[in-house]
């Protein structure tokens, strides 16, 4: 298999020092959706990854659309294109595409998604990565496709947050209140890897912080947050939200949140408001509107601009005002 997984056994290897030069990596997620877009990455997109020569790649999870199967063969399929973007290591974080919309009705052939979920994790992460020495690295027990890593003086974690209210909506397949406990289960899992992530870029001395993953957490359909008595009809991003903000203020330096999902491709600093200025949002692009992988440049010392992000291939504009 090409490209590598983040998905280490669990522990921290080697304290990295404070970032002295910028560092620069590719991002791309919500591709691709169709045979179309999969010819797009291969003859386009990834031979410009392997041109930048990125130390790694993230991976945002939806590999496919949701109206496609969820077949182990698809499934599979997608899994070797991604790690066939690039020949260094691709991080991968799962979509709702990927696992809890595989029941839906529409499909040819509905799933169940807690049995999608599990081949994902076994298809995607059940072997340990080969990775550079000196990185420091550590997964989450029980929850592997929460994985961290330190290089270049940032400290990355990706978070299995995805939409579909982040699995609490539409659960067709299986017996809800099973499905809902799991959902408990890895909300709160979340919320521990978040401040571990947190705590080992204070240990580490990171410059800064950035957090990748499927969902927008910043768009809610219901005011409500959910909770042990309200499970559904809620609002399944709320709590992961404001813990976010709350870590990253007292983090006091630059932390960016990158996501998929929506639209439209844009960075800004709204979402941690004025208890968390030092938070960025990147929403990238790949949403059926921007076919590209996007590139990313961490300045830390550039308190005003500590991000810098641009398409690798297609010259899109970024907005710099995700409303």
């Amino acid at each position: 298999m090409r490209g590598f997984l983040f998905a280490a056994a669990v522990g921290v290897t080697a304290v990295m020092p404070a970032m002295a030069e910028p560092l620069t990596f590719v991002a791309i997620g919500d591709l691709p959706y169709d045979e179309a877009q999969e010819k797009t990455v291969e003859a386009i997109i990834a031979p410009a990854i392997r041109d930048r020569q990125p130390p790694f790649v993230i991976h945002l999870g939806d590999i496919k659309s949701g109206g496609l199967s969820c077949s182990d063969k698809l499934l599979t399929q997608r899994r070797d294109e991604i790690y066939s973007l690039y020949t260094g290591p691709v991080f991968y974080t799962p979509g709702d595409n990927d696992w809890t919309d595989c029941d839906r009705s529409s499909l040819t052939e509905p799933m169940p998604e807690l049995e999608r979920l599990d081949y994902l994790r076994r298809l995607f992460f059940s072997k340990p990565p080969a990775l550079p020495a000196g990185s420091a690295y550590a997964r989450q027990p029980e929850w592997t496709e929460n994985a961290r890593w330190t290089t270049g003086g940032v400290t990355f974690a990706t978070v299995h947050v995805v939409g579909t209210n982040n699995g609490r909506d539409e659960i067709l397949l299986d017996d809800v209140e099973t499905a809902l406990d799991l959902v408990d289960a890895r909300d709160q899992a979340n919320l521990e890897w978040l401040a571990a992530t947190f705590d080992a870029a204070e240990e580490a001395g990171s410059a800064a912080v950035v957090i990748a993953m499927q969902a927008d957490i910043t768009k809610a359909a219901l005011a409500t947050p959910c909770s042990a008595e309200i499970r559904v009809l809620c609002d399944g991003f709320a709590r992961f939200r404001d813990r976010l903000v709350r870590h990253a203020a007292a983090f006091r330096k630059p932390v960016l949140l990158m996501h998929g999902d929506t639209s439209p491709y844009c960075l800004d600093k709204r979402f941690g408001g004025r208890v968390a200025r030092n938070l960025w949002r990147l929403n990238a692009p790949g949403d059926g509107l921007v076919i590209d992988a996007v590139e990313i440049t961490v300045l830390p010392d550039d308190q005003k601009a500590p991000f810098a992000v641009k398409t690798l291939v297609g010259g899109h504009r970024l907005r710099r005002d995700c409303r």
